[in-house]
């Protein structure tokens, strides 16, 4: 098991069985860790010191060429990292202290070098997991990928719903390929993009990942980020669906026993729900951790808040002496202490973050802005029109 300390205790990881847990200082007094100077001040989490995970897209190429994709891959990035930088990469990354980097693209399985990449990951200590569309993926390829934490498929509805954001997909070739991970005694996992055409397609593909005794599904919202900047007002959720989100997620998790995550994006439609705030620190619930939690690389090593952001100046092998005063990542960290309302009233502000700042940042031009789709934001730019309106009409 490794661990990480960090001001409010640490972070510890194990592959077997597979988890990540932040704990607090006296659990790893209890483990026989030493004193560290980062325990003198408040137990509390701030900064962390490092990314524990990196979302690494580790080509732009990709022979699918979906309309929604929001990297806009198919062709190389300029200045791609060739193998030897690519690797020199991942050792800046581990010697941060990351622990996961998920490697994706664009189609990953379109780089020549991906197992080398990925065994090199493993040799210095990180976990690589990995995203595919699955079109690459047959039995020979599937033993293969044994090297990666998990892998998910990218895959948006059963059937003719698989193809909902995904001209190129094809959900015969999607499912053939699950089969192979399976034999291969890979885990598995579906990645789904979720908007307002494949909602209602939901319970189809939670009823099939049990089906398929898929590991897990993770449901991610339609951002307009890349090509899906143009689609977005066409996919988008609608306001009432995105109150109805959680509820029906809870549900088909539950229902169906498929363990589901969320990404970071979906977190102001779960506290619109009010949940206990000590059920969202227990299970370490995050809205925005842009340059915090996780970062995102391009294939040529520039680096992101998260990979739905503009790619920055800085490169993976400026974080060692940039990682903590970068101010690429301290408007994201630091947004709680100058949000505008409705964030700053708002009691899971610590927890929430001010939502998808990506969406913010297409849909209004400002990244400091709160989500425009958080349905608090939404019934509070209504309550300011109509108090506008009811003004000018005085």
């Amino acid at each position: 098991m490794r661990h990480r300390l960090e001001t409010f205790g640490g972070i510890v990881s194990s592959d077997d069985p597979p988890f990540l847990a932040f704990v607090d200082r006296q659990y790893l007094r209890e483990q026989g860790v030493a004193e560290s100077p980062l325990w003198q001040g408040p137990e509390e989490i701030r900064a962390l010191s490092a990314p524990v995970e990196v979302h690494f897209a580790c080509t732009n190429r990709c022979s699918l060429g979906c309309a929604h994709c929001y990297m806009a891959s198919g062709a190389e990035d300029r200045g791609a990292l060739d193998t030897a930088e690519f690797k020199q990469a991942l050792d800046t990354l581990a010697r941060l202290g990351v622990f996961h980097v998920a490697l994706g693209g664009g189609e990953a399985l379109e780089r020549d070098d991906l197992f080398d990449l990925a065994a090199h990951a493993r040799q210095i200590g990180l976990v690589p997991n990995l995203t595919t569309n699955g079109h690459w993926v047959d039995d020979r390829m599937a033993e293969r990928l044994l090297v990666f934490g998990q892998v998910n498929l990218s895959l948006d509805g059963v059937g003719a719903a698989a193809r909902t954001f995904r001209d190129g997909a094809d959900f015969a070739v999607v499912d053939r390929a699950f089969g192979c991970l399976q034999r291969a005694g890979v885990a598995a996992g579906i990645n789904c993009v979720v908007g307002r055409r494949n909602v209602d397609g939901l319970r189809d593909l939670f009823r099939y990942a049990a089906e398929k005794e898929i590991a897990e599904i993770e449901l991610l919202r339609f951002k307009p980020s890349g090509r899906g900047l143009a689609l977005y007002e066409r996919h988008r959720a609608t306001p009432e669906q995105n109150r109805a989100m959680y509820p029906l997620f809870r549900e088909l998790s539950e229902t169906t026993g498929v363990r589901t995550k969320i990404d970071c994006s979906f977190v102001p439609m779960l506290c619109w729900h009010r949940p206990p705030v000590e059920w969202l620190e227990a299970y370490c619930v995050c809205g925005c951790e842009a340059g915090n939690f996780l970062i995102g690389v391009r294939s040529n090593g520039r680096v992101c808040g998260c990979s739905f952001l503009p790619a920055t100046e800085l490169r993976i092998a400026d974080l060692p002496q940039r990682w903590m005063d970068a101010p690429e990542f301290a408007r994201y960290r630091r947004w709680p202490e100058t949000a505008p309302e409705p964030c700053a009233s708002c009691a899971y502000l610590r927890h929430c973050k001010g939502g998808c700042h990506a969406v913010a940042l297409a849909v209004h031009g400002d990244a400091g802005l709160p989500d425009p789709d958080c349905p608090r934001v939404e019934d509070y730019r209504a309550g300011c029109a109509k108090h506008e309106s009811h003004a000018n009409q005085r």
